[in-house]
């Protein structure tokens, strides 16, 4: 393979780092507030936030929505659109539970910026596999 493509290749395989940072802000029956101050490991090679950490953060949500129902999930299936770029700031990542069936819970998720624009959105279906 020609060089100067492996390297860009290559320049897209880093660590994502920062969900630590992660905090909650709200949390009840299906109801989920996660907030994050971003920080550099959370960028990908062109400088905003990386599409998989933005899916990471709305998979997290949609797991604390679960547990909030009672539940011990996993994610069965997953649904996301990224709406506008994001380099740095802080981000409000809020779960709501649409469904709650006997052995799946269906969550919707949104991640808006400081200023409240939308950043991305997605549909979460977790699968239960235990009780909490």
């Amino acid at each position: 393979m020609n060089e100067k493509i492996t390297a860009a290749v290559n320049s897209l395989i880093h660590p994502l780092l920062g969900f630590e940072k992660t905090q909650v802000e709200e949390l009840s029956k299906g109801h989920a507030v996660l907030s994050i101050e971003l920080t550099e490991g959370a960028h990908n090679a062109l400088g905003n936030v990386h599409g998989g950490f933005l899916f990471t953060l709305c998979d997290t949500a949609s797991g604390a929505v679960s547990a909030s129902e009672s539940r011990v999930s996993v994610t069965l299936d997953s649904n996301i659109h990224y709406l506008k770029g994001v380099k740095q700031g802080r981000l409000r990542i809020e779960a709501r539970s649409i469904h709650c069936g006997r052995t799946t819970l269906v969550v919707e998720t949104k991640i808006t910026n400081e200023e409240g624009e939308p950043i991305a959105a997605g549909t979460f279906t977790m699968y239960k596999i235990g009780d909490l």
